[in-house]
């Protein structure tokens, strides 16, 4: 037995869509008996999207299998659940052909009934559809929850690969923005020349590794000849800015910058 303390109480919402009128009013007086509202009657599409316009939300709508006109209620289920997503579907029908079932199962329908109607079966299948229906907005809206969260982590996660990419952690404190080229010591910006920027950012591409001095001087002065000791000048002023172990000589080859 189905309690209706609740739903009385809330006045459950229902739409009519039946073409034949005296099931519709018979439908309707039936619905006050049992404590729900009717909320409007529909013989067709055309008068059924009028009253949604009109601003009629129902909590389910009761629908007639076969409506006269060229949308039958299967159809206008399958529009319905476009714009009413969440409101259940209950089919009345006088055909209870596997065929006619089958298409209607398709529009996702939330219960069935076969005229003529007992008022029971009628009671029952509004509550199981209203039931059925309440669950599975809720299991919805937790996979919503679910799939946001999951977008919000994938995105948190894209942020700090990109911010890994971009950025290289280096010994002592120190840390090189690759995208803006700065190297900061703590939250600080090393004020650094154009020339010593440079040799920070080709280290920091091959972090880790050993850079020859060609590379290295290459990467300055492209379109200049350098010379072993232009090279040295900019090299020490740059050391005695940044801690003395931060860039390190390997075996008189090159040079390579620590990483953390």
């Amino acid at each position: 037995m189905f309690s209706l303390k609740g739903k009385i109480n809330a006045k459950i919402k229902i739409l009519i869509v039946e073409d034949e009128s005296i099931i519709a009013i018979n439908l309707k007086e039936t619905l006050k008996e049992l404590g729900y509202e009717p909320c409007g009657v529909a013989p067709n599409r055309c008068k059924t999207m009028k009253l949604l316009e009109e601003g009629v939300i129902p909590d389910l709508i009761l629908m007639d299998i076969y409506l006269k006109g060229p949308t039958t209620g299967i159809e206008l289920a399958r529009e319905l659940k476009n714009t009413l997503p969440n409101v259940p579907v209950v089919f009345l029908t006088a055909n209870s052909e596997i065929s006619t079932i089958k298409k209607a199962s398709e529009t996702l329908a939330y219960g069935y009934i076969l005229k003529p109607y007992k008022k029971s079966h009628l009671h029952a299948a509004i509550e199981v559809a209203l039931e059925k229906s309440k669950d599975d907005t809720k299991k919805n809206h937790e996979l919503d929850a679910a799939e946001n969260i999951n977008k919000t982590l994938s995105h948190q996660l894209e942020l700090v690969k990109e911010q890994k990419s971009r950025t290289v952690k280096l010994k002592y404190g120190y840390l090189f923005d690759k995208q803006t080229e700065i190297l900061y010591y703590g939250d600080e910006p090393v004020k650094l020349t154009k020339k010593e920027t440079q040799i920070i950012k080709i280290l920091c591409n091959s972090a880790g590794y050993n850079v020859s001095q060609e590379q290295i001087e290459y990467a300055i002065w492209q379109d200049e000849p350098a010379g072993y000791a232009a090279f040295r000048s900019v090299l020490f002023r740059l050391r005695n800015k940044l801690h003395k172990d931060l860039i390190t000589t390997q075996n008189n080859t090159g040079y390579k910058i620590e990483i953390i």
